[in-house]
């Protein structure tokens, strides 16, 4: 009897490592740069494109999105416009195509919020140079506009769809107050090496590339660096911002887009949008135990909110009540806990870094007062 307990309790625990093994690789291991449609192209004609109305509300499927939005099929991307008709199943919208062929009946397709998909230069014809830094775990790559300036701002990108082009929104106006740039692929995403465990870490790993972006920037004049994350661009930041030397150009403001502020938050919050319903605290909990462990995670120690009375610089925080990705209240919580000037744009019923799709002449003018406000009292040179 008591063999047949003892392997009874085995074979539970065996199964409960091998469920949330297989469960911690969605949040653990990325996955390649694919198209990942949502939907199929029900007609294509000259300069219209007729989608099917969203099923359902996630965010890349909404074909009724209003703002500044593409829409990105396998072979080629275009700006969708105004609304021409809408029926019981369908709508038609205008159709600018900006690069690739044009769309076909049946192509698979989804929603893109990252509008600007090429470079600083085939985009803006903001000049750039496209660099190679030698990382702790191999090469990153990055875009660097060089305006001789002392002050910088370090762009860092999302997880998993995301990568440079993300900054590409932002960049024209950050460009244009005269501060160089420096748009940072960090470990395993874009272009960059993958570190050698392959895993994401949601800063813990990867703050060690950021500081070694920022030893280029040192080494070429830069004094003031202001730190621009986007999603979980914004964990690495703070994480990089806890370990940061003297020695290096010092930081000298925080903006955030939608931070990833607390993993086991965001998980969390995927689970219940699953519909996993009471299942979903003990699944996450199991996931976040072998999941932990397999990448040698600490996962409270990336509770942002935790340390943020411990941030001395100024912060831009911007941040969507509809975000299906971080819970608006996680955000909340850190805005809270700031003892550092804050400037919060919480807007309503914007989704994930989708602020600038949903009113980019607002979001380009509170980035630029920002920035002048923070360069204006910097001392003469």
């Amino acid at each position: 009897m008591l063999f047949w307990i003892v392997f009874s309790l085995a074979i539970t625990v065996l199964a409960l490592v091998l469920v949330g093994w297989h469960f911690s690789n969605h949040i653990l291991v990325p996955k390649p740069y694919t198209l990942m449609p949502e939907f199929e192209v029900l007609e294509a004609g000259d300069g219209t494109v007729t989608l099917p109305l969203p099923s359902r509300k996630e965010q890349f499927a909404d074909t009724l999105r209003t703002g500044v939005y593409n829409l990105l099929w396998q072979g080629g991307y275009g700006r969708l416009g105004e609304m021409l008709e809408q029926g019981d199943h369908r709508v038609v919208r205008k159709l600018e195509i900006v690069c690739g062929r044009p769309p076909q009946t049946g192509d698979a397709a989804r929603i893109d919020i990252t509008v600007f998909r090429r470079d600083p230069w085939q985009d803006h014809e903001i000049p750039f140079e496209d660099l190679s830094l030698s990382g702790e775990s191999g090469l990153l790559r990055a875009w660097w506009v060089d305006q001789g300036a002392e002050t910088a701002v370090l762009m860092l990108h999302g997880r998993r769809r995301a990568d440079r082009t993300e900054t590409l929104r932002a960049m024209p106006v950050v460009v244009e107050t005269g501060l160089s740039v420096l748009s940072l692929a960090y470990r395993n995403h874009d272009q960059s090496d993958p570190c050698s465990s392959g895993f994401y870490r949601y800063g813990a790993g990867e703050y060690r590339d950021v500081l070694t972006a920022v030893e280029f920037l040192t080494e070429h004049g830069v004094r003031h660096i202001v730190i621009y994350g986007f999603s979980m661009g914004g964990a690495v930041a703070l994480e990089a911002l806890k370990r940061w030397p003297a020695t290096l150009a010092q930081p000298l403001a925080l903006i955030f887009d939608s931070p990833l502020l607390d993993p086991r938050t965001v998980f969390k919050q995927g689970a219940r949008a699953m519909g996993m319903g009471i299942f979903s605290h003990p699944l996450i909990e199991l996931v976040l135990l072998v999941g932990g462990r397999r990448a040698k995670l600490n996962w409270s120690a990336l509770d942002q909110p935790q340390s943020a009375a411990e941030i001395t610089v100024p912060v831009l925080l911007v941040a969507g009540t509809a975000d299906q990705t971080i819970p608006i209240h996680l955000i909340d919580r850190f805005a809270e806990r700031l003892q550092a000037p804050l400037s919060y744009r919480r807007l309503e019923g914007v989704d994930h870094v989708e602020a600038w799709n949903s009113d980019p002449e607002a979001y380009q003018g509170w980035l630029k007062t920002f920035l002048n406000d923070v360069l204006s009292v910097l001392p003469a040179a």
